[in-house]
């Protein structure tokens, strides 16, 4: 339960920035009501808890079956968002869809090289007994 909270304001985290972004690029409309924040606060909380997913992955074939539930299933949320807000899904849509979603997942994967090297830096620093 502990995890899944973290996952999903780690997700929330990810949404409100992307939506920004998207508004400073004039994508997204800048008018924001308060149903258009909630929903997308929680998809993004929700899309964050689906990447749970990646938790137990040790080997290659399951990473990329994982990626693959995951890029479904973020995309069937983020239509559930678009349906929900009565926003236009076209086929710009789906270009900005994948480009976010690449740009995410090398933040995240970037993030968790950054933290694992720094991790290990501090194990290296420890005295061995």
């Amino acid at each position: 339960m502990k995890k899944g909270l973290r996952y999903g304001l780690q997700g929330m985290g990810y949404g409100a920035v992307t939506y920004l972004l998207l508004i400073v690029f004039q994508v997204a409309p800048a008018h924001v009501s308060p149903g258009n924040g909630v929903s997308l606060l929680l998809t993004s909380a929700l899309i964050g808890v689906l990447s749970l997913i990646f938790d137990n992955c040790q080997v290659e074939v399951s990473l990329l079956l994982a990626f693959g539930v995951h890029l479904v299933g973020t995309a069937l949320l983020m239509v559930a968002l678009m349906a929900y807000n009565d926003w236009p899904i076209g086929w710009t849509f789906w270009l900005v869809f994948l480009l976010i979603y690449l740009v995410i997942s090398g933040t995240v994967r970037l993030n968790q090289h950054l933290r694992v090297t720094q991790i290990n830096r501090v194990l290296k620093k420890r005295p061995h007994k």
